[in-house]
């Protein structure tokens, strides 16, 4: 089926695109360090999120919260603050990188995976526990996130990330270059002030 006019869509972009910009150069939701007596103040926090990917909806849906809640405040005039940052540090990012490595070192890079190795994952995930109800399954919440993927190397494809580019990430720096900037332009996308 083909895809109507996409007008509407076009404008409603540009209109969020020339907003959002006019927010950044008059500094809008800037916080300024002040101590007003008398101001209500009013303080948001948000875990940090990983970088060991983009954000997902679950980041979404809980980050527009956040969000949501500081704009109701400025607007009833309180002094507000939500600090933001995103995690860099930790064994996930080294041992994601790790498995790259050794991916690249026993089938290649670009990698070749067996055929057996692949459908694997879909296996298992398919499998009920005995005994249990047949709502159940033994699939992990990170197969769960990673779908049918069993490779690092296919959960980085999966990402949209080129496969030129993916050898880069086998170097645990090379994730703090690629998903922090990544993840700045997404929230900004997103309206986060």
């Amino acid at each position: 089926m083909a895809r109507k006019g996409t007008a509407k869509l076009e404008e409603l972009l540009r209109l969020e695109k020339d907003i959002q910009s006019y927010w950044d150069s008059q500094r809008s939701f800037v916080a300024d360090k002040k101590d007003e007596k008398g101001v209500e103040k009013y303080f948001v926090t948000f875990p940090y999120p990983y970088m060991n990917g983009r954000l997902h909806l679950g980041h979404t849906f809980s980050l527009l919260k956040c969000e949501f809640s500081i704009g109701f405040a400025r607007l009833k005039g309180k002094q507000t603050l939500w600090p933001f940052g995103l995690h860099c540090t930790g064994t996930p990012i080294r041992a994601s990188a790790d498995k790259l490595v050794r991916e690249c070192e026993e089938y290649g890079c670009p990698p070749k995976f067996p055929a057996e190795d692949l459908g694997s994952v879909r296996e298992v995930s398919e499998s009920k526990e005995v005994g249990q109800e047949s709502t159940k399954s033994k699939k992990s919440k990170a197969s769960a996130k990673s779908g049918d993927v069993k490779f690092q190397w296919q959960i980085m494809e999966s990402l949209g990330i080129d496969p030129t580019e993916i050898p880069r990430f086998r170097d645990p720096m090379y994730w703090l270059e690629y998903f922090p900037a990544r993840t700045i332009s997404d929230l900004k996308r997103l309206g986060i002030k």
